[in-house]
Protein backbone atom coordinates (compact mmCIF):
# COMPACT_ATOMS: atom_id res chain seq x y z
CA UNK A 1 0.00 0.00 0.00
CA UNK A 2 1.20 3.74 -0.72
CA UNK A 3 -0.74 7.31 0.07
CA UNK A 4 -2.04 8.36 -3.08
CA UNK A 5 -1.93 12.77 -2.76
CA UNK A 6 -4.66 14.25 -5.54
CA UNK A 7 -4.17 18.08 -6.53
CA UNK A 8 -4.90 20.12 -4.87
CA UNK A 9 -3.59 19.26 -1.90
CA UNK A 10 -1.41 21.64 0.55
CA UNK A 11 1.76 19.08 1.64
CA UNK A 12 3.53 20.21 4.80
CA UNK A 13 7.18 21.14 4.76
CA UNK A 14 8.34 18.68 6.45
CA UNK A 15 7.58 16.34 3.72
CA UNK A 16 8.82 18.30 1.04
CA UNK A 17 12.06 18.35 2.76
CA UNK A 18 11.90 14.88 3.37
CA UNK A 19 11.41 13.38 -0.43
CA UNK A 20 13.28 16.84 -1.89
CA UNK A 21 10.44 18.16 -3.17
CA UNK A 22 11.66 21.37 -4.51
CA UNK A 23 8.94 22.20 -6.90
CA UNK A 24 6.61 22.62 -3.61
CA UNK A 25 8.70 25.06 -1.93
CA UNK A 26 6.04 27.85 -3.56
CA UNK A 27 2.99 27.25 -0.96
CA UNK A 28 3.40 23.18 -1.09
CA UNK A 29 0.81 23.03 -3.30
CA UNK A 30 0.25 19.84 -5.43
CA UNK A 31 -1.24 20.10 -8.80
CA UNK A 32 -0.52 19.41 -12.25
CA UNK A 33 3.36 19.02 -14.18
CA UNK A 34 4.70 17.55 -16.91
CA UNK A 35 7.58 15.54 -15.73
CA UNK A 36 10.07 14.32 -18.60
CA UNK A 37 7.65 14.56 -20.87
CA UNK A 38 4.72 12.94 -18.98
CA UNK A 39 1.58 14.44 -17.41
CA UNK A 40 2.13 14.07 -13.80
CA UNK A 41 -1.64 14.44 -11.59
CA UNK A 42 -0.94 14.15 -7.91
CA UNK A 43 1.67 12.28 -5.65
CA UNK A 44 2.45 9.00 -4.84
CA UNK A 45 3.90 8.65 -0.89
CA UNK A 46 5.30 6.35 1.81
CA UNK A 47 2.34 4.56 3.61
CA UNK A 48 3.06 5.92 7.35
CA UNK A 49 3.73 3.81 10.33
CA UNK A 50 0.18 1.85 11.50
CA UNK A 51 -2.15 -0.64 10.34
CA UNK A 52 -4.10 0.73 7.12
CA UNK A 53 -6.49 -0.62 4.68
CA UNK A 54 -7.28 0.62 1.01
CA UNK A 55 -9.29 3.87 1.32
CA UNK A 56 -8.57 5.20 5.05
CA UNK A 57 -7.75 8.93 4.86
CA UNK A 58 -4.59 9.54 6.71
CA UNK A 59 -4.14 13.50 5.65
CA UNK A 60 -3.84 14.19 9.26
CA UNK A 61 -1.90 12.22 10.17
CA UNK A 62 0.60 13.46 7.30
CA UNK A 63 -0.81 16.85 7.94
CA UNK A 64 -1.85 16.93 4.64
CA UNK A 65 -5.09 19.41 3.92
CA UNK A 66 -6.72 20.52 0.95
CA UNK A 67 -6.22 23.95 -1.46
CA UNK A 68 -8.72 26.07 -1.03
CA UNK A 69 -8.92 28.86 -3.83
CA UNK A 70 -8.38 32.63 -2.98
CA UNK A 71 -11.19 35.39 -2.70
CA UNK A 72 -11.33 37.53 -5.73
CA UNK A 73 -12.11 41.11 -5.95
CA UNK A 74 -15.35 40.88 -7.09
CA UNK A 75 -16.40 39.33 -3.30
CA UNK A 76 -14.69 41.96 -1.90
CA UNK A 77 -16.97 44.50 -3.51
CA UNK A 78 -20.07 42.85 -2.50
CA UNK A 79 -22.57 43.64 0.12
CA UNK A 80 -22.74 39.98 2.36
CA UNK A 81 -25.96 39.66 4.52
CA UNK A 82 -24.96 38.87 8.42
CA UNK A 83 -25.42 35.29 9.36
CA UNK A 84 -28.34 36.17 11.13
CA UNK A 85 -30.28 37.11 8.19
CA UNK A 86 -29.85 33.84 6.24
CA UNK A 87 -32.22 32.33 4.65
CA UNK A 88 -31.61 28.79 5.62
CA UNK A 89 -33.75 27.23 2.11
CA UNK A 90 -30.73 28.75 0.41
CA UNK A 91 -28.82 25.61 -0.30
CA UNK A 92 -25.71 25.76 -1.81
CA UNK A 93 -24.56 23.77 -4.80
CA UNK A 94 -23.13 20.40 -4.57
CA UNK A 95 -19.19 20.26 -4.15
CA UNK A 96 -18.25 18.21 -7.40
CA UNK A 97 -15.82 15.93 -6.87
CA UNK A 98 -13.02 14.91 -9.63
CA UNK A 99 -13.62 11.64 -11.58
CA UNK A 100 -10.17 10.27 -11.07
CA UNK A 101 -11.03 10.60 -7.37
CA UNK A 102 -14.16 8.24 -7.80
CA UNK A 103 -13.64 5.38 -10.25
CA UNK A 104 -16.71 3.23 -11.39
CA UNK A 105 -19.42 5.76 -10.11
CA UNK A 106 -20.54 5.93 -13.55
CA UNK A 107 -20.85 2.40 -15.63
CA UNK A 108 -21.56 1.37 -19.03
CA UNK A 109 -24.61 1.75 -19.92
CA UNK A 110 -25.72 4.54 -17.42
CA UNK A 111 -27.63 7.65 -18.88
CA UNK A 112 -25.75 10.64 -18.18
CA UNK A 113 -25.58 13.97 -19.63
CA UNK A 114 -22.08 16.00 -20.08
CA UNK A 115 -21.56 19.37 -20.20
CA UNK A 116 -19.09 22.07 -20.73
CA UNK A 117 -17.32 23.26 -17.41
CA UNK A 118 -17.36 27.17 -17.68
CA UNK A 119 -14.33 29.10 -15.29
CA UNK A 120 -16.28 31.46 -13.97
CA UNK A 121 -17.50 32.22 -10.92
CA UNK A 122 -20.90 30.29 -9.65
CA UNK A 123 -23.68 31.91 -8.82
CA UNK A 124 -27.15 31.29 -7.45
CA UNK A 125 -30.56 32.84 -6.62
CA UNK A 126 -33.83 31.80 -5.60
CA UNK A 127 -37.10 33.14 -4.96
CA UNK A 128 -37.90 31.35 -1.18
CA UNK A 129 -40.34 31.30 2.13
CA UNK A 130 -39.58 33.92 4.80
CA UNK A 131 -38.39 33.14 7.49
CA UNK A 132 -38.46 34.19 11.05
CA UNK A 133 -37.39 33.10 14.28
CA UNK A 134 -36.04 34.67 17.06
CA UNK A 135 -31.83 34.71 16.21
CA UNK A 136 -32.77 36.97 13.78
CA UNK A 137 -32.50 41.25 14.60
CA UNK A 138 -35.81 42.63 16.09
CA UNK A 139 -35.80 44.99 13.42
CA UNK A 140 -35.44 42.01 10.60
CA UNK A 141 -38.44 40.26 12.38
CA UNK A 142 -40.47 43.09 12.41
CA UNK A 143 -40.08 44.02 8.90
CA UNK A 144 -40.26 39.66 7.82
CA UNK A 145 -43.85 39.96 9.98
CA UNK A 146 -45.29 43.10 7.87
CA UNK A 147 -44.82 41.57 4.53
CA UNK A 148 -46.20 38.09 6.07
CA UNK A 149 -49.13 40.35 7.18
CA UNK A 150 -49.48 41.64 3.53
CA UNK A 151 -49.14 38.31 1.90
CA UNK A 152 -45.62 38.13 1.05
CA UNK A 153 -44.49 34.42 1.57
CA UNK A 154 -41.34 34.25 -0.23
CA UNK A 155 -38.51 36.35 -0.58
CA UNK A 156 -35.84 37.21 -3.39
CA UNK A 157 -32.21 35.58 -2.14
CA UNK A 158 -29.13 35.76 -4.46
CA UNK A 159 -25.51 35.03 -3.72
CA UNK A 160 -22.34 33.06 -4.82
CA UNK A 161 -21.32 29.94 -3.82
CA UNK A 162 -20.66 30.39 -0.56
CA UNK A 163 -22.55 33.64 0.73
CA UNK A 164 -25.93 35.36 0.55
CA UNK A 165 -26.07 38.90 -0.79
CA UNK A 166 -27.48 41.92 -0.45
CA UNK A 167 -28.34 45.00 -2.47
CA UNK A 168 -27.74 48.58 -1.98
CA UNK A 169 -29.68 50.07 0.81
CA UNK A 170 -32.63 51.60 -1.37
CA UNK A 171 -35.83 50.07 -1.27
CA UNK A 172 -36.17 50.42 -4.89
CA UNK A 173 -33.18 48.40 -5.49
CA UNK A 174 -33.00 44.32 -5.06
CA UNK A 175 -29.14 43.86 -5.94
CA UNK A 176 -25.65 45.26 -5.69
CA UNK A 177 -23.33 46.72 -8.24
CA UNK A 178 -21.15 42.95 -7.79
CA UNK A 179 -21.33 40.77 -10.86
CA UNK A 180 -23.69 38.38 -9.26
CA UNK A 181 -26.13 41.08 -9.11
CA UNK A 182 -25.74 42.29 -12.39
CA UNK A 183 -26.66 39.26 -13.87
CA UNK A 184 -30.24 39.59 -11.50
CA UNK A 185 -30.58 42.64 -13.25
CA UNK A 186 -29.71 41.96 -16.48
CA UNK A 187 -31.98 38.56 -16.49
CA UNK A 188 -34.65 40.24 -14.22
CA UNK A 189 -34.28 37.58 -12.11
CA UNK A 190 -36.24 39.19 -9.19
CA UNK A 191 -39.69 38.81 -11.44
CA UNK A 192 -38.60 35.72 -12.75
CA UNK A 193 -37.90 32.75 -10.53
CA UNK A 194 -40.81 31.26 -9.65
CA UNK A 195 -41.59 30.31 -5.80
CA UNK A 196 -39.90 27.68 -4.06
CA UNK A 197 -37.41 27.64 -6.48
CA UNK A 198 -33.15 27.73 -6.86
CA UNK A 199 -31.50 28.46 -9.65
CA UNK A 200 -27.49 27.99 -10.53
CA UNK A 201 -25.09 28.73 -12.96
CA UNK A 202 -22.29 30.25 -13.95
CA UNK A 203 -21.08 34.38 -14.28
CA UNK A 204 -18.18 34.11 -16.55
CA UNK A 205 -16.28 36.32 -18.63
CA UNK A 206 -14.17 39.78 -18.45
CA UNK A 207 -12.79 40.09 -15.21
CA UNK A 208 -13.88 36.42 -13.10
CA UNK A 209 -11.17 34.35 -14.05
CA UNK A 210 -8.69 34.51 -16.40
CA UNK A 211 -10.14 32.44 -19.22
CA UNK A 212 -12.97 35.46 -20.79
CA UNK A 213 -14.66 33.43 -23.61
CA UNK A 214 -14.07 36.30 -25.69
CA UNK A 215 -16.25 38.64 -23.78
CA UNK A 216 -15.62 42.23 -23.04
CA UNK A 217 -18.41 41.78 -20.05
CA UNK A 218 -20.08 39.19 -18.05
CA UNK A 219 -22.84 37.01 -18.89
CA UNK A 220 -23.91 33.64 -16.83
CA UNK A 221 -25.81 30.08 -17.83
CA UNK A 222 -27.74 27.96 -15.85
CA UNK A 223 -26.02 24.53 -14.84
CA UNK A 224 -29.07 23.51 -12.41
CA UNK A 225 -32.34 24.18 -10.40
CA UNK A 226 -33.48 23.28 -7.45
CA UNK A 227 -37.45 22.82 -6.48
CA UNK A 228 -38.39 22.71 -2.54
CA UNK A 229 -34.69 21.07 -1.97
CA UNK A 230 -34.51 18.52 -4.91
CA UNK A 231 -32.51 18.74 -7.96
CA UNK A 232 -34.47 19.17 -11.49
CA UNK A 233 -33.69 16.09 -13.94
CA UNK A 234 -32.31 17.07 -17.14
CA UNK A 235 -35.76 17.15 -19.37
CA UNK A 236 -37.02 19.37 -16.86
CA UNK A 237 -34.20 21.30 -16.19
CA UNK A 238 -34.30 21.78 -20.21
CA UNK A 239 -38.12 22.82 -20.28
CA UNK A 240 -37.40 25.22 -17.22
CA UNK A 241 -34.87 27.45 -19.16
CA UNK A 242 -36.79 27.62 -22.25
CA UNK A 243 -39.60 28.86 -20.50
CA UNK A 244 -37.84 31.62 -18.34
CA UNK A 245 -36.15 31.95 -21.72
CA UNK A 246 -32.34 31.72 -19.71
CA UNK A 247 -28.90 30.20 -21.23
CA UNK A 248 -27.61 26.83 -20.64
CA UNK A 249 -24.15 25.92 -19.94
CA UNK A 250 -23.00 24.07 -23.33
CA UNK A 251 -24.40 20.15 -23.65
CA UNK A 252 -21.51 18.49 -25.13
CA UNK A 253 -23.41 14.46 -25.03
CA UNK A 254 -26.81 12.95 -23.65
CA UNK A 255 -26.93 9.03 -24.03
CA UNK A 256 -25.08 6.27 -22.36
CA UNK A 257 -21.75 6.10 -20.42
CA UNK A 258 -19.10 4.44 -22.50
CA UNK A 259 -15.20 3.84 -21.36
CA UNK A 260 -14.22 6.43 -23.72
CA UNK A 261 -17.22 9.12 -22.77
CA UNK A 262 -14.34 11.48 -20.64
CA UNK A 263 -11.66 10.83 -23.46
CA UNK A 264 -13.65 12.82 -25.84
CA UNK A 265 -15.56 15.74 -24.17
CA UNK A 266 -13.03 16.24 -21.48
CA UNK A 267 -10.19 18.53 -23.55
CA UNK A 268 -10.10 20.60 -26.70
CA UNK A 269 -11.66 23.64 -27.77
CA UNK A 270 -14.46 25.62 -25.54
CA UNK A 271 -17.88 25.62 -27.36
CA UNK A 272 -18.32 28.95 -26.09
CA UNK A 273 -15.32 30.34 -27.83
CA UNK A 274 -13.48 28.35 -30.04
CA UNK A 275 -10.11 30.56 -29.56
CA UNK A 276 -10.09 29.46 -25.81
CA UNK A 277 -9.47 25.98 -24.05
CA UNK A 278 -12.20 23.53 -22.18
CA UNK A 279 -11.60 23.73 -18.82
CA UNK A 280 -12.85 20.41 -19.07
CA UNK A 281 -16.78 18.77 -18.49
CA UNK A 282 -18.98 17.66 -15.96
CA UNK A 283 -20.93 14.56 -16.16
CA UNK A 284 -23.85 14.10 -14.19
CA UNK A 285 -27.17 11.16 -13.94
CA UNK A 286 -29.80 11.91 -16.76
CA UNK A 287 -32.21 11.22 -14.00
CA UNK A 288 -30.73 12.76 -10.71
CA UNK A 289 -30.48 9.47 -9.30
CA UNK A 290 -28.30 8.77 -5.86
CA UNK A 291 -25.16 7.44 -5.18
CA UNK A 292 -24.20 5.28 -2.14
CA UNK A 293 -20.57 6.76 -2.37
CA UNK A 294 -21.04 10.24 -3.27
CA UNK A 295 -24.74 11.55 -2.75
CA UNK A 296 -25.60 12.90 -5.97
CA UNK A 297 -24.22 11.21 -9.33
CA UNK A 298 -22.44 14.50 -10.46
CA UNK A 299 -18.10 14.37 -10.92
CA UNK A 300 -16.04 16.61 -12.82
CA UNK A 301 -13.08 15.73 -15.37
CA UNK A 302 -10.64 18.48 -15.77
CA UNK A 303 -8.67 18.94 -19.13
CA UNK A 304 -4.70 18.62 -18.86
CA UNK A 305 -4.65 21.60 -21.13
CA UNK A 306 -6.57 23.70 -18.74
CA UNK A 307 -4.35 22.64 -15.62
CA UNK A 308 -1.09 23.34 -17.69
CA UNK A 309 -1.70 26.68 -18.38
CA UNK A 310 0.36 29.55 -17.39
CA UNK A 311 -1.16 32.72 -15.60
CA UNK A 312 -4.14 30.84 -14.55
CA UNK A 313 -6.62 31.85 -11.96
CA UNK A 314 -8.68 30.00 -9.62
CA UNK A 315 -10.56 32.60 -7.40
CA UNK A 316 -13.95 31.52 -5.43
Amino acid sequence: LVVFVPPDSIIPESIIEKYNLTYLKNGGRVGTTKLRGFISQGLILDLPEGKFKVGDDVSKILGITKWEPPVSQNHQQANVISKKKLNPYFDKYTEIENIKNYKNIFEPGDMVVVTEKIHGSNWRAGNLPIVIDKTQPFIYRLKAKIKKLLGETHQFVYGSHNVQLHGKNKSNNYYGEDIWGKICAKYDMVNKIPKDYIVYGEVYGKGVQDLTYGLDDIDFMVFDVKYKGKYLGWNDLKTFCEEYDLPMVPVLYVGKFEEDTLEKYTSGKSTICPKQIREGCVIKDFNEEQHKRIGRKILKSISSDYLLRKNGTEFK
